[in-house]
């Protein structure tokens, strides 16, 4: 989340999008919000998200093909993290500033 969030932030995504994330409130902007209400089930999920979020993704405006890069970043994010989760990966300084920590239930 900590990298993730500095990368957003150089990549110009609004802070109040990486913060409401990063906080599980609803982003401002619907078609974002779209995309997380389809990301986290189809996580959740293990890639069987109900036809329900897929209809609101769609709905928001994005595309079919749009749900494929979904897969795809998934599983990139996938292998990223279970690879610094083996080998306990410190964060790099550089992301300090936006380091994160789960809530605990």
């Amino acid at each position: 989340m900590d990298v993730h969030s500095a990368i957003a932030d150089r990549d110009t995504v609004p802070t109040e999008v990486t913060d409401a994330l990063r906080a599980g409130i609803p982003i401002g902007d619907a078609k974002l919000q779209a995309l997380n209400l389809v990301v986290t089930p189809m996580v959740d999920a293990r890639g069987r998200p109900c036809e329900d979020d897929l209809a609101t993704f769609l709905a928001a405006g994005h595309s079919e093909a749009q749900v494929l890069e979904v897969i795809l970043a998934i599983a990139v994010k996938t292998i990223s993290s279970y690879t610094n989760h083996v080998f306990d990966t410190p964060l790099d300084k550089v992301f300090a500033g936006r380091a994160w920590e789960a809530a605990s239930d």
